[in-house]
């Protein structure tokens, strides 16, 4: 295997447009949302600082629950499920706080949208942006120096594992760019459609409805996505079409909001 892994230079372009589209789509939707409806980008930052602080306390809960022993870690079932719990509850609880406290004073329903593309920024960067870039240069320095470096220090059942990995990344065709560059757009519809009902719990004070039906929404996602035996293929497609569903009923909640 090791002799045959190689990124073409096809390759390399591919993760560069893929990390191109990542960072300048959050943005770019942000700015054309602003220029229609004039919403602030203080909302915008708000969701993308939001993110970060939920994304923090996660990786706390994720480094105690799943510690070494434990069956959370181990049992796959319970694995998904209380991964997507963590995301679930703590995205979602982050949305209400941020709507209900630091952007109390927003109540037009535009405010909802430019908060969730902010909240989906940071992910989108990281996920997409951050990590075609990191492929690109693990890429080139695989190429300019081989198996050897790579797996030094390694023992066999991990050097394995880890040239299964490059093996795949090295595979990265048209098709993948397409279909990552769908998901992260579905990711966004997503995040924006979570914001709103969100938005809309805060807004009628029915927490228990619509702050939980989030919590709902976005846990069952996540955990579909990692337990069912999709392939990549399969689980980009799922999201896709999750994100369809989840921008629909959203988009039926979004048109009963306030305009102020």
């Amino acid at each position: 295997m090791p002799a045959d892994i190689y990124f073409t230079t096809d390759t390399l372009v591919r993760y560069a447009f893929t990390g191109i589209i990542a960072t300048v789509t959050p943005f770019l939707l942000a700015y054309l949302w602003r220029k229609r409806t004039y919403e602030s980008w203080i909302v915008f930052l708000v969701g993308f600082l939001a993110y970060f602080a939920a994304g923090t306390v996660r990786v706390i809960l994720r480094a105690f629950i799943f510690r070494e022993g434990s069956a959370f870690a181990t049992d796959p079932f319970l694995f998904y499920l209380v991964q997507g719990l963590l995301s679930g509850v703590c995205e979602e609880s982050a949305r209400y706080i941020a709507f209900k406290y630091t952007l109390s004073n927003k109540t037009a329903r535009t405010s909802s949208v430019m908060y969730g593309l902010g909240h989906d920024c940071y992910e989108t960067l990281a996920v997409g942006g951050i990590a075609s870039f990191h492929y690109i240069l693990d890429g080139i320095d695989w190429n300019n120096l081989g198996e050897a470096e790579f797996t030094k220090g390694l023992d066999e059942k991990a050097a394995q594992k880890m040239l299964e990995g490059v093996a795949a990344a090295a595979d990265y065709s048209t098709l993948d760019t397409v279909l990552v560059c769908l998901d992260g757009l579905a990711g966004t519809f997503i995040h924006v459609a979570l914001s709103v009902i969100v938005f809309k719990a805060v807004l009628t004070g029915d927490w228990k409805r619509w702050l939980l039906l989030a919590i709902g929404l976005h846990t069952l996602g996540n955990f579909l996505c990692g337990y069912l035996p999709l392939s990549d293929t399969g689980m980009h497609l799922f999201s896709i079409v999750w994100a369809a569903g989840i921008g629909w009923f959203a988009y039926r909640v979004y048109q009963k909001l306030p305009y102020a």
